[in-house]
Formats: C-alpha cells, sequence, structure tokens
C-alpha cells in the first residue's frame, strides 16, 4: 500500500513531535507496521462510520493512545491527520 502525507497530517504530527508527544520513530514504524501487515493486532486497524468519507479508516500508534485518521482509496493510503483519543472522538462526531 503507498502511504500519501497530507499538508494536515504533516502539521498535526510536527505539532506532536514538537511537544515531545511522540517521536518520529514510533511514528515512522507504525507506518512501516501498517504497509507490511495492515492486520497486525497491534495497529486497531479499523473502518469508521463517516457520511462524509466512506472510505475513512484509523490506526493506532503502536503502544500509544494516539490515532492516525486516513483514506483509503484503491491501494493508497492518504494519512488525514494523528491526533490523541480526545481529537480522535471529536473529528469523527460530526463525520
Amino acid at each position: 500500500m503507498t502511504i500519501v502525507e497530507t499538508t494536515q497530517y504533516l502539521r498535526t504530527k510536527k505539532k506532536i513531535i514538537k511537544k515531545y508527544i511522540l517521536t518520529e520513530e514510533e511514528i515512522a514504524s507504525t507506518l512501516t507496521l501498517f504497509q507490511n501487515n495492515q492486520n497486525d493486532p497491534l495497529l486497531h486497524y479499523k473502518k469508521m462510520t463517516c457520511k462524509k468519507d466512506k472510505n475513512r479508516y484509523s490506526i493506532r500508534v503502536v503502544n500509544t493512545q494516539y490515532r492516525i485518521l486516513m483514506t483509503v482509496v484503491n491501494n493508497e493510503a492518504l494519512l488525514a491527520c494523528i491526533c490523541d483519543h480526545d481529537d480522535y472522538d471529536m473529528r469523527n462526531k460530526g463525520c
């Protein structure tokens, strides 16, 4: 699967790394695991219920409370954002 990082994703990723919440290596290892084995139980890969985006999925950054939201079309994952669980709930509430 091809991974494409959107501008919004890069912005949220930079903010989380700057605050020393997650490291670049933790995020990169999660994305590598996702590319190699989407069904790994550590990822908690699941389809979201969203009227605006029928192809929305999320994965968990391994061993953290942070989630990566993405849109999966064909064999391409467009990373939308990386957020904690509260932000994750807020983003999906109005979906």
